[in-house]
């Protein structure tokens, strides 16, 4: 027996499972980066008793846990197994926990007059008489073509409770019909509402909508962390997984998230489930295949084809929603292996595609899509930007979770430290925003040079060696809720440099590509939840993305959600988002024979005395070569 605190869960327990698939069977989420192969350390918990039930520390919990930790009841939760039938207590702490993040589902709004794919349509019939006794189903689509023109088809689970409701209704009932030529739904009452469901199906969190398809108001919404995320923080690492026979386990995640979701805003709202009549969807390439059920394999696998590029309209029944059974579900087109109908629904949402002046957009995350150009034509990329902005692979950092530091200052000459936190709780860790914060700041205040090296004649007990080891004191352990000082480390700011090096080198072979100067792009959109929390400054003066004026710099949020809402709202936005998908030119940066050493030069962090000059990034290049 498990229970796990402070949830007070007991579960059953069977010999050889780990602590983080019996918390996956519990419905617990605990963070597992790596997809549970002890490489990212971020599934600690504590085992408060019972730890002679439980396998003997694997070298991997040697490498990511102190020998102060191991006598203080810490684990890996993927890495300590049931050896023997007896009850364990496993704590849960919060920096561990991967349901209470901070999550975006706002974000730039783009009007679409709803043009939907259903209609409700109320149909008055004759009774059948002795003289006219025509079958019920033909009675009821003659009766449609006679009052709208329609010759539409019925749907076989509609198709048998006809002759029941039609009696039941004393012949007058509402039909829906889905894009003119299917009846998808047949009612007793007159109500003219309609209602579908948008979800931006992420890798790290998920946001659903329900909206009215009359008007196109959003009339609830919210979000969860993906549920698949126990399972890998990436979609390499759910890839991995999916080959192992275990694609179904991740499909089913995703559809009891967005099932959950649904219910919570159903409830709140009071609209029956059955009354969502249509359903669109959109994800980067990855989640779009494990959503359908398709192996995500060959993704990861050069060439990096997809098995499906085109949109798709499945029923509901099929994939398991439970929104009306014969309700189609849209999933938009995707761009290439890496870049999916998020990017797309980023597209629509800002209107990039219809821009006269050049406009970037970057969709910031583990994988980072960048797009380029204006209404003449858009070129797109993928660079793996990696977990760091996240607040993986960073010895401190954690989720946007209450508690996480979520701002950082640093006081040049006395290299004090200042911070905010999320909730203004204690500090427990960094989370992305801040991590930017921190590199900046301490370049600004001269504690690394432009190698991100730390530059140790400074004087500050702040600054120190731990070990063979360089760190930096963020928050120390009496001000914090951590049992450890709060930390960045020298390895952390080259996961910062890595990460932020990927993006702009990916900037850089696009503006190549079009041979356009970074002065020449007139409007930069940050999406996402994480580019929406940044300091735009910080960000710029560590080179996150290409030296603009910052009044050209937009931050547009959660803009995948209001671009996946258009597509719901209007048939004519389907169409859009099928044409861009397939007129804009992906780059294939690994193909690329300057990517690398364009990624090398973005590693280095522009120097303080280059930041009075007004193209920051030439300058840098010049002082490289």
């Amino acid at each position: 027996m498990i229970i796990f605190q402070p949830y007070g869960i007991k579960i059953k327990s069977y010999k050889k499972e780990s602590i983080l698939e019996i918390a996956g069977k519990a419905g617990i989420r605990i963070n597992a980066v790596c997809g549970g192969r002890g490489l990212c350390g971020k599934c600690r918990v504590i085992i408060r008793e019972g730890e002679v039930n439980l396998s003997k520390p694997t070298e991997a919990e040697k490498r990511a846990l102190s020998e102060e930790d191991l006598k203080c009841g810490f684990r890996l939760a993927c890495q300590a197994r049931i050896e023997e039938t007896g009850t364990v207590i496993v704590e849960v702490p919060p920096e561990s926990q991967a349901n209470k993040q901070k999550l975006l589902v706002k974000g730039m709004e783009t009007h679409v007059k709803p043009k939907p794919a259903v209609k409700k349509i109320f149909v008055r019939l004759e009774k059948p008489s002795l003289q006219d006794n025509t079958a019920d189903v033909d009675r009821l689509l003659e009766a449609i073509r006679s009052q709208t023109g329609l010759k539409v088809n019925v749907d076989y689970e509609i198709m048998k409770k006809i002759p029941h409701i039609l009696r039941m209704s004393n012949w007058r009932v509402s039909v829906v019909v889905w894009k003119d030529k299917e009846m998808i739904s047949i009612e007793q009452d007159s109500s003219p509402d309609m209602y579908g469901l948008a979800v931006d199906m992420g890798t790290t969190k998920m946001a659903g909508y329900i909206v009215d398809l009359r008007s196109g108001k959003v009339v609830g919404a919210t979000s969860i962390v993906n549920p698949q995320i126990v399972y890998g923080e990436d979609v390499v690492s759910r890839i991995k997984f999916s080959e192992e026979g275990k694609l179904e386990v991740l499909r089913k995640c995703v559809i009891n998230g967005i099932n959950e979701m649904m219910g919570r805003i159903c409830k709140d709202t009071k609209i029956p489930h059955e009354r969502i009549y249509d359903m669109a969807v959109a994800g980067n390439t990855v989640m779009q295949h494990i959503f359908l059920g398709i192996t995500p394999k060959y993704i990861a696998q050069a060439p990096y084809s997809a098995a499906l590029q085109s949109s798709i309209d499945v029923k509901a029944r099929e994939i398991g929603v439970e929104i009306n059974p014969s309700a189609y579900v849209h999933v938009l087109p995707t761009i290439a292996g890496f870049v999916g109908g998020d990017t797309i629904a980023d597209i629509l949402a800002t209107k990039i595609h219809e821009a006269e002046d050049v406009s970037m957009l970057i969709d910031i995350g583990t994988n980072t899509e960048i797009v380029l150009g204006d209404k003449k034509g858009l070129i797109a990329c993928s660079c793996a930007s990696g977990p760091a902005f996240e607040g993986s692979h960073i010895k401190c950092g954690m989720r946007a979770l209450a508690g996480a530091i979520e701002h950082v200052w640093i006081e040049p000459g006395t290299f004090e430290v200042g911070y905010e936190t999320i909730d203004d709780d204690k500090p427990r860790g960094l989370c992305g925003s801040a991590i930017v914060d921190v590199v900046a700041e301490m370049l600004k205040a001269g504690l690394i040079d432009s190698s991100g090296r730390f530059i140790m004649e400074n004087e500050t007990p702040r600054l120190r060696r731990n070990g063979e080891k360089v760190e930096f004191v963020i928050a120390w352990r009496d001000e914090a809720s951590s049992a450890h000082d709060i930390v960045i480390t020298q390895n952390d700011i080259r996961e910062v440099q890595l990460a932020k090096a990927a993006i702009y080198a990916g900037t850089s072979i696009l503006m190549r590509f079009l041979k356009i100067q970074p002065n020449d792009i007139q409007r930069m959109y940050l999406a996402g939840a994480f580019g929406n929390y940044i300091d735009p400054q910080n960000a710029k003066i560590i080179g996150m993305y290409p030296d603009l004026p910052l009044e050209r710099v937009r931050f547009v949020g959660n803009v995948a959600g209001s671009g996946v809402r258009a597509a719901l709202l209007s048939i004519d936005a389907r169409e859009k988002a099928a044409n861009l998908a397939r007129k804009i030119e992906y780059v294939e940066l690994a193909a690329d024979p300057a990517f690398q050493s364009e990624f090398l030069k973005a590693t280095y962090l522009p120097h303080k005395e280059l930041w009075r000059f007004p193209n920051v990034t030439a300058m840098l290049n010049r002082t490289l070569r």
